[in-house]
């Protein structure tokens, strides 16, 4: 079985563990009401904040910047503000490919 949090870490290299504080992450869970799962938190801690090949951002609940808490506060707040009910959600074909969208 591929360990894949190894596999991560090695092609990342060193740890640079700039941020790891067990504190935040507890300050975090308490507020989210979940824990969020130990590999992602040992990759975080190691390596936080970072961009990683442009797509992934990995940001830590222990920054004032790029603080992981904030993103997902925000993400929250936002999703929570769609209105869902007025979506056609059950839509047999995506809009963007309709007979009667232009080229």
């Amino acid at each position: 079985m591929t360990d894949y949090l190894a596999a991560a870490m090695a092609m990342l290299g060193p740890a640079q563990n700039r941020y790891a504080d067990p504190a935040a992450w507890d300050r975090l869970h308490a507020e989210l009401g979940i824990q969020l799962p130990s590999d992602y938190r040992v990759l975080v801690d190691a390596f936080a904040p970072i961009q990683i090949n442009g797509h992934l951002y990995l940001s830590h609940p222990a920054t004032e910047r790029w603080n992981l808490g904030r993103g997902i506060r925000s993400q929250i707040k936002a999703w929570s503000e769609v209105p869902w009910d007025d979506l056609d959600l059950d839509a047999d074909e995506d809009p963007a490919c309709s007979s009667d969208s232009t080229s």
